[in-house]
């Protein structure tokens, strides 16, 4: 590279035979679908909402143990029994926490038991009420 006053000059090295540039095509892959025997698709399913909402629940039960343990040692460090005087702030901050990791626990839970055989089976039962309501009408 040669510099004269403000304008700078570069020399540019032709490619040789051996230098090749290198080409990367990406191509999005498809995103495959799940597959299921027919009588235990249903099942699979449930079983892939529920342990999905259990790894939520487990989830918002480490955050919260995890404050608590990071409120009780700065307790500790900041006065003499910290961590036994602000045991109450302290796991009331980290049930906090957790409640509100968890607050989508329901909601999954609901969704895992919301299937086409468990409303068909709701249907029938409350059918089946209302009939033996009837009896008790006026």
């Amino acid at each position: 590279m040669k510099v004269t006053n403000t304008v700078q000059e570069y020399e540019i090295e032709q490619p040789s035979d051996r230098v090749r540039p290198i080409v990367l095509s990406l191509k999005k892959r498809k995103k495959r679908t799940r597959r299921y025997s027919k009588g235990l698709e249903e099942i699979q399913r449930m079983e892939r909402h529920l342990t999905r909402s259990s790894q939520t629940l487990a989830r918002s039960t480490e955050k919260g143990i995890t404050t608590y343990r990071k409120l009780s040692s700065k307790s500790a460090k900041r006065k003499k029994d910290g961590a036994i005087l602000d045991f109450i702030p302290n796991s009331g901050i980290a049930m906090s926490r957790s409640l509100r990791e968890a607050s989508s626990f329901p909601y999954e839970l609901a969704q895992a038991m919301d299937t086409p055989q468990n409303r068909k089976r709701l249907r029938r039962q409350l059918r089946a009420l209302s009939r033996s309501l009837r009896a008790w009408r006026w």
